[in-house]
């Protein structure tokens, strides 16, 4: 019997607007009638994946930045698995001899050392993603995004590695270049500390090795008195992996990546179908 839902947010909860759909908060505050308690699991800094779903009158606990923090339903900060800073120096060394575009997560938000050529990176990709959307549009969208997750900018790196109030959590970094990608996520898995994922085509997210979705899902569901098989798990990309390899019951999205969908006891329809409310549906049908 399924006692919790675990969401990914980004291709799957939140469509292609970045928006959740009315279907879907209504199927999410069914099971919770029900008596099954729903829990995000997201890449995105737990501020960012708030201001989202609170749009839609949901609240939820969020196990945040693939596993490297989890907060309970008041944003209370239940565990961290921060990157040690040798280790954060060696690993964006790494990235940037590769000339790749990264940016730091840490419980003082994000942060950049260099927001125009993040904003310039940002716009390319969008403009690769739609060719037909106005330019000027995507502009304001990449504006809006460092506005929204404000962003900070801080040019002199040391600066940020010799901040001893600063906990660093994860790293996301981008490239356009496939090759690139590959050869930084080959020599950073090198490093056994280090768990290296991706939530779209053209990053790659690194945390500390014990920050995984899956993880951080057990440890969370544990505490709840529930354990892993009474767990449902939804997601669409590979930091979704360790957890839908967990859970009792699997759900890959259609947008899913074929990985993703090989891997999942069941396939819903897109996050532009709203296919989590699909899925929790179909789940509660035989939930008895």
């Amino acid at each position: 019997m399924i006692k919790v839902i675990a969401s990914d947010m980004d291709g799957t909860l939140l469509n292609s607007n970045i928006e959740i759909a009315q279907e879907n908060v209504e199927a999410i505050e069914k099971a919770r009638a029900k008596g099954i308690h729903f829990v995000l699991c997201t890449g995105r800094m737990y501020d960012d994946a708030m201001g989202l779903i609170n749009k839609v009158n949901l609240y939820a606990p969020a196990i945040c930045m693939n596993g490297a923090e989890i907060r309970d339903e008041h944003g209370k900060i239940v565990l961290q698995h921060p990157i040690d800073r040798d280790l954060a120096r060696d690993t964006y060394n790494t990235l940037s001899e590769l000339g790749m575009y990264t940016e730091f997560f840490t419980d003082m938000g994000p942060i950049t050392t260099d927001k125009a050529r993040g904003k310039e990176f940002m716009i390319e990709m969008h403009k690769r993603i739609h060719p037909d959307a106005p330019v000027s549009e995507i502009t304001e969208k990449v504006e809006e995004r460092f506005e929204s997750k404000d962003v900070h900018e801080i040019p002199d790196v040391e600066r940020i590695l010799a901040n001893k109030e600063l906990t660093i959590l994860k790293f996301i970094s981008f490239s356009y270049d496939k090759e690139i990608l590959a050869k930084a996520k080959a020599k950073l898995e090198k490093e056994n500390e280090l768990s290296v994922t991706s939530s779209f085509s053209d990053n790659i997210e690194i945390t500390h090795r014990e920050a995984q979705k899956g993880i951080s899902l057990q440890y969370y569901v544990e505490k709840l008195g529930v354990t892993l098989d009474e767990t449902f798990a939804i997601g669409d990309n590979m930091n979704d992996i360790s957890m839908l390899k967990m859970a009792g019951y699997s759900v890959a999205m259609g947008n899913a990546e074929e990985e993703v969908k090989d891997l999942a006891e069941h396939v819903t329809s897109t996050n532009d179908e709203h296919g989590v409310a699909a899925a929790i549906y179909k789940m509660l049908e035989t939930n008895d």
